[in-house]
């Protein structure tokens, strides 16, 4: 075999691309083509905020059943399926009426900084009591803010911001708003446009 043909290159066509400067011709055009394209760029968080898709796996949600009434049953078996035990659940007897079952969390927690986010609590559930949601916005200035609790986390239906039925993957026209709780973008799922 020859030599010159086992780099794909003969010395005359590698000579031809120095003096035609060809790669460098490939690698402008590609830069042109990427300044003439349309840009990615979104106007968050004053204009717009990205919905993410059904699938995705942001912060934990409690849900309730359509009677308002809690459906963990603290079985304890999201803080036992969590690969970095970031979940505390501490269940107690119950016959009010609060929940599903006899028994309901007494304390349920959970620790975002040390969360994977990998949904094996949201599998381990029996309930579908436990799943992740779509708020990925969980920055917060104090290590304190990053444990949520069971009352922060059991958000009746009418109060999600985004609903379970809304696909996702889309960027929708949005408002700033500062509370005293903190800084929130809020969607209007109403105005939405594919964002690639």
């Amino acid at each position: 075999m020859n030599i010159k043909k086992r780099n794909g290159n003969s010395k005359l066509g590698r000579f031809i691309k120095k003096v035609l400067f060809i790669d460098l011709l490939k690698g402008m055009s590609l830069t042109l083509n990427y300044n003439l394209s349309r840009s990615f760029t979104l106007r968050y968080p004053d204009e717009e905020k990205w919905i993410p898709y059904k699938r995705f796996r942001g912060q934990h949600t409690l849900n309730r059943d359509p009677q308002g009434r809690e459906l963990c049953v603290g079985c304890e078996l999201c803080a036992k399926s969590c690969p970095t035990q970031c979940i505390t659940v501490v269940p107690m007897e119950d016959d009010t009426g609060r929940g599903i079952a006899d028994r309901v969390a007494k304390v349920w927690k959970v620790d975002l900084v040390r969360c994977m986010y990998c949904a094996l609590c949201e599998d381990a559930c029996p309930t579908e009591a436990l799943k992740l949601g779509r708020e990925y916005e969980l920055a917060c200035f104090s290590l304190d803010c990053a444990v949520k609790g069971k009352d922060e986390l059991l958000v009746p239906i009418e109060e999600q911001k985004i609903p379970d039925e809304f696909e996702g993957g889309v960027v929708a026209r949005a408002r700033l708003e500062i509370t005293d709780k903190g800084i929130r973008v809020i969607p209007d799922l109403s105005k939405c446009k594919k964002w690639w």
